[in-house]
């Protein structure tokens, strides 16, 4: 589960979409005057584009090996029917936004009711080109609704799909018995989404009251992020600084952890200072 709420133009929460919109505006500006460090090195639109496929394609491998009703164990009372078919409808939402240029979030009604056999494998093909046809194609600065208010171009959608193809192919593979880890740089580009675009949204939809620090560092490739939590609103900085808790190890499990799908005591990872606010993380992250 990576940002599938998100999906339907709303957050499930008591605040209003205005307040959650104005929250997210204050997190940007006061990570632009907090930010130091470098960002990441982001590959171009058409690798990540080419990425896209790669991963939307070894998802479908592996749902197919494990079959309909393989278990997502880190997507709790999902099969594998229901990760394929959101994965396949956040495609296709995707894929109507960046073709029609729409600037607010498109109906329900006009899109397709996934399977709950195996036919779904096809559909979910059939979007997954639908996806890539339309991001290949797309001018990429050119206006485009989302549901952060921010970045409101397609290169937002060519980063979120890649990003969520990636962490949801994952998934399938770890359902099929051997999942592979990202590539560090694309764990960096995952990791950074995720601190830097999602983590206002997601802290506006679950409202949690944290005022706790987490420090977060790759070692084997540039990456380290302080993510400060105050009174539930966010700020990250790209440095290196000490956190309430700090996790650090190789960018592939780092990103797994952050994502909630390995626990902080495996893939070489280690966590210092106040291991108690290791549950507190994934109360925030789903």
């Amino acid at each position: 589960m990576t940002a599938r709420s998100m999906m339907k133009g709303h957050t499930p929460s008591a605040r209003s979409e205005a307040s959650v919109a104005a929250m997210v505006r204050r997190y940007r500006r006061r990570c632009a005057r907090a930010r130091s460090g470098h960002r990441p090195t982001r590959t171009s639109p058409m690798d990540q584009i080419a990425q896209l496929r790669i991963e939307g394609e070894a998802l479908l491998a592996a749902a197919r090996t494990a079959g309909i009703d393989a278990p997502i164990e880190h997507c709790p009372g999902w099969s594998m029917q229901r990760l394929v078919s959101h994965t396949a409808k956040v495609f296709q939402r995707t894929a109507v936004v960046v073709a029609e240029g729409l600037l607010a979030p498109p109906a329900n009604d006009r899109f397709t009711q996934f399977a709950k056999d195996d036919s779904v494998f096809d559909q979910y093909a059939e979007v997954l080109d639908e996806l890539v046809d339309a991001l290949t194609h797309a001018v990429p600065n050119a206006p485009s609704w989302n549901f952060t208010g921010e970045d409101l171009t397609n290169s937002f959608w060519v980063r979120r799909m890649c990003n969520e193809a990636a962490v949801h192919r994952w998934d399938a593979q770890h359902a099929a018995g051997e999942a592979e880890g990202f590539a560090p740089e694309l764990a960096v580009d995952i990791i950074d989404e995720l601190l830097y675009i999602l983590m206002p949204v997601l802290s506006a939809a679950k409202n949690p009251t944290l005022s706790s620090s987490f420090h977060l560092h790759c070692t084997d490739i540039d990456g380290e992020w302080l993510t400060s939590f105050t009174d539930g609103e966010p700020v990250t900085l790209r440095e290196h600084a000490k956190g309430q808790l700090a996790v650090r190890g190789p960018a592939s499990s780092l990103c797994l952890w952050a994502w909630n799908r390995l626990p902080a005591t495996e893939g070489g990872l280690e966590a210092l200072g106040d291991t108690d606010l290791l549950e507190a993380w994934t109360t925030i992250v789903p």
